[in-house]
């Protein structure tokens, strides 16, 4: 009796044993699998281009308009595949024609992203990033007897808002390609010229663009 005991004592002992060394293999899967691993630092830089014009056939006068811009994001996993840091994104647009306009924005804040694969080579990824922008616009129309300028310079909210796919290559560079969008709550203001006024007032601007950019990936920052 004594010794069919000690069997079952040993058999359950191994069967634990052996129960914990499969969990601990699940557990770990994920983290090696993952690319986006608790603990790694992702340091990256992407840009987003458009370009359009616009013919006015009865008059035959044309309108181009540029837009680009630069993101840098760097930040650290605390957990696996979810990402704390900070942003920096400065875009421009120009419009050439009757109107000729440029716009400018300077965003900083901190950003957040979620990538929801566990998969070697890359996951599908959602992030966010509130934030202070800084704002230019200069604007200057052609009329027959001259011309008006407007500038208009603020400051005030935004919040960054994307979605995109991130494939790895070797666990240590990562191509993303993804649609952003911005919201930004700014309070101007503008002056005129040659009329020489000054105006306030808050706007409000959402533009949606087509990103694409690399990271790296490494242990230590």
């Amino acid at each position: 009796m004594k010794h069919s005991y000690s069997i079952k004592i040993i058999s359950i002992s191994l069967f634990i044993l052996f129960s914990n060394l499969i969990t601990a293999q699940i557990q770990n899967k994920d983290t090696i699998v993952s690319p986006f691993r608790k603990g790694k630092w992702l340091t990256g830089l992407s840009g987003t281009i458009n370009s359009s014009t616009i013919e006015l056939r009865n008059t035959n006068e044309t309108t181009t308009t540029n837009e680009y811009g630069i993101n840098l994001t760097t930040g650290k996993f605390i957990k696996n595949r979810f990402l704390v840091g900070g942003t920096i994104s400065a875009n421009r647009s120009n419009n050439s024609g009757i109107v000729e306009r440029t716009t400018e924005n300077l965003f900083l804040g901190p950003i957040v992203s979620y990538y929801l694969s566990k998969v070697e080579r890359g996951s599908l990824f959602f992030q966010a990033s509130p934030g202070y922008v800084l704002y230019r616009d200069n604007t200057r129309i052609e009329q027959t007897n001259g011309f008006i300028e407007e500038l208009a310079e603020g400051g005030g909210f935004g919040t960054l808002l994307g979605v995109g796919y991130s494939y790895a290559f070797f666990d240590v560079v990562t191509f993303d390609i993804g649609l952003k969008t911005n919201l930004l709550w700014i309070n101007i203001d503008q002056e005129s010229t040659p009329i020489n006024t000054i105006t306030s007032e808050a706007i409000f601007v959402n533009s949606i663009s087509f990103s694409f950019g690399f990271n790296i990936l490494v242990d230590q920052f």
